[in-house]
């Protein structure tokens, strides 16, 4: 695979482009001088995928021997544990908390969520440039077509993070991952389906990409709806604990651990009519009652599956093995650090996809661009 060096030099043959040149600068690239148009002070895409939350079910088996799903609760409830850092010789650690866990008989654990695309004409959502607005739609028309290797390649890996059941996170790790994404009466499997690479697509992953593809090439918002299952076999029954998201929560209360991620919740006046009814009667009622709370069914937010299905950022010059996420400047928050610098970076190669054109070798700048548009973001940059 050729590695990207940036776009082809500036050519003053095309009359058209001459025609705009005042709206170019140039830009050095590896030693070579190319015409670059400025980001305009309002550009933004709308992100280009459609994604649920993925509500939570224990999967038990009934007297029939049957599968059958009860949704998986967030229960908030105290704790005694051990404190890392004791002050004198008190180590106890009381917390209030909230865990998910299924069902004391189940035998596993299923998430659902569904998944589609909306057409690549709509993905612009802003622009104040003319002159980009007709470079962008120039790149959409050239490289969303089927047939593109750059196209091709991000809607197969699209379709193998969702098979792969990279989205799952954590629960991957509890048991047997099997993963059925359904598109009409068409499922495509997960045997097969790997979770390191990007290479030798199965035909189930080929048949969800021509799916994906077919949303995204649609001019009527007619995208396929794909249902996404993923179950998690644990090898045994029980109640076992389950990993939703979690909520990021500022300035919490002394002695409260965490929140989890929940649809369907108790309503907040009753949540507070439970926590303060020690007000209405003797001091350890309040706390009585607040024993163990219902919050809620528990989820996966679907920002966070949105993440783990766009982590096919394999095109960065420092790639050592792991993909990253499809983010503007390459920010990964497992490494903790920033990927695409300087020219790699989704301004710059924004700034010259009117220099990109589908040829023999496989270009990855346009391939993370076209990532990029289905991303959806704000790039506007000032005056």
């Amino acid at each position: 695979m050729a590695l990207w060096m940036g776009p082809r030099p500036f050519s003053c043959d095309k009359p058209e482009r001459s025609r705009t040149l005042s709206l170019f600068y140039p830009v050095v690239f590896k030693g070579v001088t190319v015409m670059s148009h400025k980001i305009p002070d309002v550009l933004s895409f709308q992100r280009g995928t459609i994604i649920t939350d993925g509500l939570m079910s224990s999967i038990i088996l009934n007297k029939n021997g049957e599968n059958k799903t009860v949704p998986v609760k967030v229960i908030r409830h105290g704790i005694r544990g051990a404190n890392s850092y004791p002050k004198g010789d008190n180590v106890s650690n009381i917390q209030r908390t909230e865990t998910a866990k299924t069902h004391p008989e189940s035998i596993g654990l299923s998430v659902i969520f569904s998944f589609k695309t909306i057409p690549a004409g709509s993905l612009m959502f802003g622009c104040s440039d003319p002159t980009f607005r007709s470079i962008t739609d120039g790149f959409i028309d050239r490289f969303f077509v089927r047939g593109v290797p750059e196209f091709d390649e991000v809607c197969h890996r699209y379709a193998r993070n969702i098979l792969n059941g990279r989205w799952l996170w954590r629960n991957r790790i509890l048991g047997e991952t099997q993963v059925t994404a359904s598109v009409g009466d068409k499922k495509y499997l997960s045997n097969g389906s790997r979770l390191r690479d990007f290479d030798v697509y199965t035909e189930d992953e080929q048949g969800l990409a021509r799916a994906i593809a077919t949303g995204l090439l649609s001019s009527d918002n007619a995208s396929p709806a794909i249902k996404v299952e993923g179950r998690v076999l644990f090898g045994f029954t029980g109640e076992v604990e389950v990993f939703p998201s979690q909520n990021m929560v500022g300035n919490k209360p002394d002695g409260f651990a965490r929140s989890l991620y929940k649809v369907d919740m108790i309503s907040r006046r009753d949540l507070i009519s439970i926590m303060g009814s020690a007000n209405k009667n003797e001091a350890s009622a309040g706390d009585f009652a607040a024993d163990m709370i219902d919050m809620g069914r528990a989820a996966l937010r679907d920002q966070k599956i949105g993440n783990a299905i766009r982590t096919i950022d394999t095109w960065y010059l420092d790639f050592s093995g792991t993909p990253i996420p499809v983010e503007p400047n390459g920010a990964s928050l497992d490494a903790n650090t920033v990927f695409r610098k300087g020219n790699q970076n989704a301004s710059a190669l924004l700034s010259n996809m009117d220099e990109m054109h589908p040829e023999t070798t496989f270009n990855p700048g346009a391939a993370f661009l076209i990532a990029i548009l289905i991303r959806g973001g704000v790039f506007s940059e000032k005056k």
